[in-house]
């Protein structure tokens, strides 16, 4: 899973919407001291941290990632979605296309 620090930018938002620290963490679900240390850059979340941040602060996601991460949204005629982190792609699979392709596989392997 990659891991990123996103604190000058959270601090930012929280600011530029006049919200201190305490209700920012209320809203994010995290106790104060965690919030802030996120903030100074501390500690590192996940993407779907991120995700949720973004949703909170009514943001792109786009805005927390470093210039060198690219986001894509990736759907298919299956109205599948994944997204793209430059060269690493992440797909969310539905329930029967996994059952597929481990039938697949199974196949292969016997």
């Amino acid at each position: 899973m990659i891991k990123i620090k996103i604190g000058n930018r959270l601090a930012e938002a929280r600011k530029q919407r006049d919200i201190n620290q305490t209700d920012m963490a209320d809203l994010l679900g995290v106790t104060t001291p965690t919030y802030s240390r996120l903030e100074r850059n501390e500690t590192s979340i996940d993407i779907n941290q991120v995700i949720r941040f973004a949703e909170i602060l009514d943001i792109p996601i786009q805005d927390f990632l470093p210039e060198t991460i690219t986001l894509h949204n990736v759907n298919n005629q299956n109205s599948q979605g994944g997204l793209i982190f430059g060269n690493i792609y992440t797909y969310n699979y539905s329930d029967k296309e996994l059952q597929q392709q481990n039938e697949l596989l199974n196949e292969k392997v016997i």
